[in-house]
């Protein structure tokens, strides 16, 4: 216990020199003890700097990542502003497109009196079979006016009031118009398909002896007491044979998207 007490005592009063050592070797910059302290310190002082060091590096990494996570917030806005005028630029070239066939139909129907009109309501389903247009006997639209759009017929108006005027299309299972093939001059009555419609086709039926083949072009033909001839209505996709070998049915894609109709071109055939 003795022993023990004066090794701590002794401990405590080397430890107390030492202090008093580096003091004041420090202090008047005395060779041998500034040598022996720094000998002392070095291990130390270089811990310390070492740990500093990786303190700043640790604190320059978080705020490279700060700056990462800023500049990335910048660019994902600018990239959603991007998008979003893409997508207005797309909708003003897809109006102008729309805009720019209407006016080279009514260029090529100009002997027809005609009048452009928007969609505003259609019957309660994706395709458009029977829509509404803003456009009624008050501008000259009446039963029967030819309605046009995307290069191709469309259908024709049913009923017209002052204002506003009831379409029914191609596809719908009422209508019924006279067409021809291009190439063969085969004329036929296309069709409305409750099924077909579905798919936004309609259906040709033609004689047996007709030749009509996939990819042939249908317009209508000069049989018609509503349609104008030549106008296109669609593409052959398939040829069936009927059961009594007199009539052969071909489905037809028509040129118009019945899925997304907005303006379209009225004429009347008067």
């Amino acid at each position: 216990m003795k022993l023990n007490k004066k090794v701590k005592k002794m401990g405590l009063i080397g430890g107390g020199l030492l202090i008093i050592a580096i003091v004041i070797g420090k202090q008047f910059d005395i060779p041998v003890l500034s040598t022996g302290v720094n000998y002392i310190l070095y291990p130390f002082e270089k811990s310390i700097h070492f740990v500093s060091d990786k303190t700043k590096n640790i604190v320059a990494h978080f705020q490279n990542v700060d700056e990462l996570l800023k500049s990335n917030e910048d660019l994902e806005d600018e990239v959603s502003r991007l998008r979003y005028e893409n997508t207005i630029l797309n909708q003003y070239q897809e109006e102008n497109d729309n805009l720019r066939t209407l006016l080279e139909m009514k260029k090529r129907y100009e002997a027809y009196e005609g009048i452009g009109a928007n969609v505003i309501g259609k019957e309660i389903g994706n395709w458009y079979k029977i829509f509404t247009i803003d456009k009624g006997t008050r501008k000259g639209v009446g039963n029967n006016s030819v309605i046009l759009a995307n290069g191709g017929l469309v259908g024709h108006v049913d009923e017209a009031t002052d204002t506003v005027s009831k379409v029914i299309s191609i596809i719908d299972s009422r209508s019924a118009v006279s067409a021809k093939v291009v190439r063969t001059g085969d004329v036929g009555i296309i069709k409305g398909d409750i099924e077909l419609a579905n798919e936004g086709l309609c259906v040709l039926e033609i004689n047996s002896e007709s030749e009509v083949v996939k990819g042939d072009q249908i317009i209508t033909s000069h049989l018609s007491s509503i349609y104008p001839p030549g106008i296109l209505i669609g593409t052959v996709e398939e040829v069936i044979a009927g059961n009594n070998d007199l009539v052969h049915y071909a489905y037809v894609r028509p040129v118009v998207d019945f899925k997304h109709l907005e303006q379209v071109l009225v004429i009347n055939n008067d």
